[in-house]
């Protein structure tokens, strides 16, 4: 049990740090840009990681290639929606609304590998979600675009706490055929092999494919290092501790971000940002007691 929560709160920093480099690298090179080569950048680490390190303790199978598509669908969803909220919007507002995912991802463990949550940790999950919901409607309060419409960039906060709900249920899923690291390279490859016909069929979106330049690479690299990092992490604690522990855990990257964001980039939350944050950091700690 300890090791796991080790793990979920090592996925945290891991993404805490993933959040920052993601901004920058989308706001360098666009956001799909910087997404498709941060995951070619993650499909070589985790083809690495695997030939090192993994195991691998069931075949693959029709319900296997099921859930590589859910995975695929699902970290599609996830990834685009996390590099356009963060290339748009501010850290302190998209990533606590983001932190929710670990509620979803909870829930869903509940149901596939049949896990129990004491009162105690439902009231803390209650929290997280109180704490995302405060902050959404404070960003759609104050970022109400001219037109009086929600921010693009706030839908996609949303969308990606959706993404990663359904996607870290199904890396559990995956781990046992793929291994704990050779996982997150599948569910790259999966998104990638969705996601370029897409952009290359949609002429009108007009993205660019091509390599970034060369002072680029750094956050892009580092986006897709971290990004890994903190996967590997969970699907690894997810041996040790149940999901519904592991995954709020982890999601302490958004009390994380915050803190950097506050101090480091000056961005300056309202009070209603606040107490929201502090609701999703409260609720996690319950639910890791």
């Amino acid at each position: 049990m300890v090791a796991g929560m080790l793990l979920g709160l090592a996925a945290s920093a891991s993404w805490a740090l993933a959040n920052v480099v993601v901004q920058r690298a989308g706001r360098a090179v666009g956001a799909l840009r910087a997404l498709l080569w941060a995951q070619v950048v993650g499909i070589a680490l985790s083809a690495m990681g695997t030939a090192a390190f993994d195991d691998r303790t069931a075949s693959f199978t029709a319900a296997t290639g099921g859930w590589v598509v859910v995975a695929g669908v699902s970290a599609l969803l996830a990834y685009f929606c996390l590099f356009y909220a963060f290339e748009h919007g501010r850290l302190t507002l998209a990533v606590p609304i983001m932190s929710s995912w670990a509620v979803i991802a909870s829930a869903l463990s509940l149901v596939l590998f049949h896990e129990q949550l004491t009162a105690a940790e439902l009231i803390g999950a209650a929290a997280v979600i109180a704490g995302a919901v405060v902050v959404a409607r404070h960003a759609q309060r104050v970022e109400t675009t001219a037109a009086g419409t929600r921010p693009r960039w706030l839908l996609a906060a949303v969308g990606a706490a959706v993404g990663f709900g359904i996607l870290i249920p199904a890396m559990r899923r995956m781990a046992p055929v793929f291994g704990s690291v050779g996982t997150i390279g599948a569910v790259y490859l999966a998104d990638l092999v969705l996601a370029l016909p897409l952009a290359i069929g949609f002429r009108g979106l007009r993205i660019d494919l091509r390599l970034p330049p060369r002072r680029a690479w750094i956050p892009v690299f580092l986006a897709g290092f971290f990004e890994t990092a903190g996967s590997v992490c969970i699907v690894l604690g997810a041996r040790h501790a149940p999901l519904a522990i592991v995954s709020p855990l982890a999601s302490l990257a958004a009390a994380f971000t915050v803190v950097y964001a506050w101090a480091i980039l000056g961005e300056r939350p309202a009070r209603g940002v606040l107490i929201g944050a502090v609701l999703v950091s409260v609720g996690v700690v319950v639910l890791a007691l």
